[in-house]
């Protein structure tokens, strides 16, 4: 790894535009509030074409730095030793972009050179300028109270109890709660026996008009094991469309051993029912369904599991060349 210490760019703000392709205009004031931290040297490391940690001192604003990260981004490489000439998605400050490579040889062999270009208009997860009102969700882990018993009354409670002839207790106790302030809703159940802390908590809160979320959470005292499911309804385009995530903290082994049989089938039972099966490397611990309507009698659909990728549509290569609005932006799907 190599380590560049303390390189400082000299950059000057004559003109600005708040988005791509807005008129630049001149920014003095900019210029002069940031000259000196424009001045200021930074240090990052830098191993194998790839930009590393980055550091600059305390005084260096997060808009400064910012600009510091879009030239670092100049000096990626994504480099290959058995082609000379590729393309691939490159991920950078523009988002994740079509990148052309040409590695061409010097004739004594002891120097390359290497052209590389970007293709700013064929980007993934790029910026994006959106004009409307704008919405907010409820934060899911910022709620008051762990527990809504804590400070509810339930709205009803189912107990399943037995006694043996030690005179002990045993069975569980369910309790529903309804937070109708916060759009929250709880079930706790809870072993009755004395020395018996396991416990099964069911958590959902509707973030926005168009998004639930939920938590189940058991274990002891709820903290052994926890799955998180999303569900959002909206826009893909032009088309109606909802999107189903489940993903997973921690899961009983014996969960994770028959869910990856199961998964093993994924690809043969998809190709046999005409679907097209891409090999990925998604997240490990998620498995995520988008639905869209493309006709009245057209449903695509999209599946990815931690190693497979399964779609129905018939015009996308890949399913990361799918753009997903904020939720808050979706279109009410009718």
């Amino acid at each position: 790894m190599r380590r560049f210490s303390w390189v400082a760019f000299q950059l000057r703000w004559s003109s600005v535009g708040a988005w791509p392709g807005d008129a630049f205009v001149p920014a003095t004031k900019l210029t002069a509030a940031l000259a000196a931290q424009l001045l200021t040297p930074i240090k990052f490391e830098y191993a194998n074409g790839v930009v590393g940690k980055v550091w600059a001192p305390a005084g260096v604003s997060a808009t400064v730095l910012n600009v510091f990260r879009g030239i670092l981004n100049i000096f990626h490489m994504n480099l290959k030793k058995t082609q000379n000439v590729y393309e691939m998605q490159e991920a950078g400050a523009q988002g994740v972009c079509k990148t052309h490579y040409v590695i061409s040889e010097h004739a004594e062999g002891q120097h390359i050179a290497v052209t590389k270009s970007k293709d700013l208009t064929n980007c993934q997860e790029r910026i994006v300028k959106n004009i409307g009102l704008a919405y907010a969700e409820k934060c899911f882990e910022c709620q008051q109270a762990k527990y809504l018993g804590e400070n509810l009354d339930p709205v009803a409670v189912v107990i399943l109890r037995a006694v043996k002839a030690d005179k002990k207790i045993h069975g569980y106790q369910a309790a529903a709660y309804v937070d109708h302030a916060a759009d929250r809703a709880q079930i706790i159940i809870n072993a009755l026996a004395e020395d018996n802390n396991w416990k099964m908590c069911a958590d959902a809160v509707l973030l926005s008009k168009h998004k639930i979320m939920a938590k189940l959470a058991w274990g002891v005292e709820c903290q052994e094991y926890a799955a998180i499911i999303k569900a959002e309804s909206g826009a893909l385009g032009p088309h109606p469309a909802a999107r189903l995530k489940v993903q997973w903290v921690k899961i009983p082994g014996i969960f994770a051993h028959y869910g990856k049989r199961v998964a093993d089938y994924i690809p043969g039972a998809a190709f046999m029912a005409g679907m097209r099966v891409h090999r990925a490397d998604n997240d490990d611990k998620a498995i995520q369904v988008l639905m869209a309507v493309q006709a009245q009698r057209v449903l695509n659909i999209i599946v990815k599991t931690p190693k497979v990728k399964v779609s129905t549509m018939a015009h996308v290569n890949d399913v990361t060349n799918v753009k997903y609005l904020p939720s808050a932006a979706w279109s009410d799907a009718h």
